[in-house]
């Protein structure tokens, strides 16, 4: 600091002639200098464009050791003054020690990303960063900081503990269960370098954990591993996870597995009290096929689970049109959506009445999105159909129907209907012209049904 303040000194005091650009330069100097030399905060000079304020303030962050210091000297590294580079190399040396570790750590993605600037060459100092946190006395910080981290970071870690760690088998059950998936994907492939009993039971333990990237990289190298891999993809044609059953039915002939035959054994047992086990049966019958008796689809449709009763309706045929009209009362709105698409490959005369009586009963009720979506599933001008007979049948609100016949018109072009007969759309659209020549509707709209 008093090397700062005798510069700053000479800068007050220069008497040599100066144009004024040159002049308000060093005045700005010394005001900027002077508030950061009481203050104490030289960090946010370190950016100025000014090179001698950046190269005053990197010696003053010296004297003042802190990770967010090290981010600055971090950040001057690739500066585009040489000298500056060289001075912000000389001070982050002063961090190359195992009291700094923490400091090191917290800025560690800065330092990672030196790797890829190349204003300079920072393989030097990335390699003495790599050292430090190799080293034995800073274990256990880098250790658990490895556990919390995220991203590039973790994988720099598991690499950097990899090279060094005697007790490799406890590192590789932690990257295997990090909450990073790289990292357990590269767990994974570590593994293959230890003897075949360990890498089974990590790999083995690792197997249920929710990840498929992962699962499937875990199923890959145990296929690889295990004597009889039978049993395991057994229990692997009926996983919840898509990735994991066909990797199953690909490996399965391979095997003298029989997809089907775990299948129909499966459904010869009780009902799954768990969603995977739902999940499970539900999709594997569905890739393979397979029709599931009523009382199996019965009870998915009608689970504690919605992603069960959404996965059972795309199995729900027309004998069971009762539970797909059922699940139009769903809470959830994908159950409900997932019931309107398998509803939509029914015949119009066996939806007819259920989907009349839902609409009678619910029509006020329902949400835009659910009533907009059971209106849809009637062919055209059954939708108008509707929409009449509600008017005759409530001329209390005659009004209200009105308007939804108007914004039907208003709403079509080149009506496609295979279903309703020739006759049925004769009669709907005298009942259109008479409410045009009412003034119920208007007969703009009505023209463009006639189109």
């Amino acid at each position: 600091m008093v090397a700062i303040r005798k510069w700053l000194a000479r800068l007050r005091n220069h008497q040599a002639p100066v144009t004024q650009w040159a002049d308000q330069r060093r005045d700005e100097a010394a005001r900027l200098l002077g508030n950061a030399e009481e203050s104490g905060d030289w960090i946010a000079l370190t950016t100025h464009c000014n090179g001698f304020i950046r190269e005053v303030a990197i010696r003053a962050l010296r004297d003042q050791p802190s990770p967010e210091a090290l981010a600055a000297l971090i950040e001057r590294l690739n500066d585009w003054v040489p000298q500056i580079r060289d001075l912000a190399r000389e001070n982050l040396d002063h961090y190359l020690s195992p009291s700094h570790v923490q400091a090191l750590l917290i800025e560690l993605d800065p330092l990672m990303a030196l790797a890829s600037r190349h204003r300079a060459d920072h393989g030097p100092t990335l390699t003495a960063v790599r050292n430090i946190l190799q080293s034995p006395e800073v274990h256990s910080d880098v250790y658990a900081n490895f556990l919390t981290r995220q991203g590039s970071a973790a994988r720099y870690l598991f690499k950097l503990l990899l090279e060094k760690n005697i007790d490799k088998q406890t590192l590789l059950r932690d990257a295997l269960a990090h909450r990073e998936l790289t990292v357990r994907v590269a767990g994974v492939a570590a593994c293959q370098a230890l003897p075949d009993a360990q890498a089974l039971q990590l790999l083995q333990e690792a197997l249920p954990r929710p990840g498929a990237k992962v699962r499937v990289c875990v199923m890959r190298t145990l296929l690889r591993l295990l004597e009889n891999p039978q049993p395991l993809l057994c229990t692997a044609l009926l996983d919840d996870s898509q990735s994991i059953r066909s990797l199953a039915c690909w490996a399965a002939p391979k095997h003298g597995i029989d997809a089907r035959a775990i299948l129909a054994g499966r459904l010869t047992e009780g009902f799954p009290k768990a969603k995977r086990g739902w999940l499970g049966i539900l999709a594997l019958a569905a890739e393979l096929d397979v029709e599931l008796e009523q009382r199996w689809l019965i009870a998915a449709a009608r689970s504690n689970y919605p992603s069960v009763r959404r996965a059972a309706m795309g199995q729900l045929g027309e004998g069971l049109l009762v539970e797909l009209l059922v699940a139009l009362e769903d809470p959830s709105d994908t159950v409900f959506l997932a019931a309107v698409a398998q509803l939509n490959k029914q015949s119009w005369a066996s939806l007819h009445t259920g989907l009349d009586a839902k609409l009678d009963r619910d029509w006020h009720a329902l949400s835009d999105k659910r009533r907009h979506a059971l209106m849809r599933l009637r062919p055209k001008w059954q939708q108008v159909a509707y929409l009449l007979a509600r008017l005759t049948r409530e001329p209390a609100e005659q009004v209200f129907w009105a308007e939804k016949i108007n914004l039907w018109c208003e709403e079509q072009y080149q009506i496609v209907d295979p279903v309703t007969s020739r006759s049925e759309r004769g009669e709907l659209i005298e009942q259109l012209r008479g409410l045009a020549s009412r003034g119920l509707i208007s007969s703009t709209n009505f023209a463009r049904v006639l189109k």
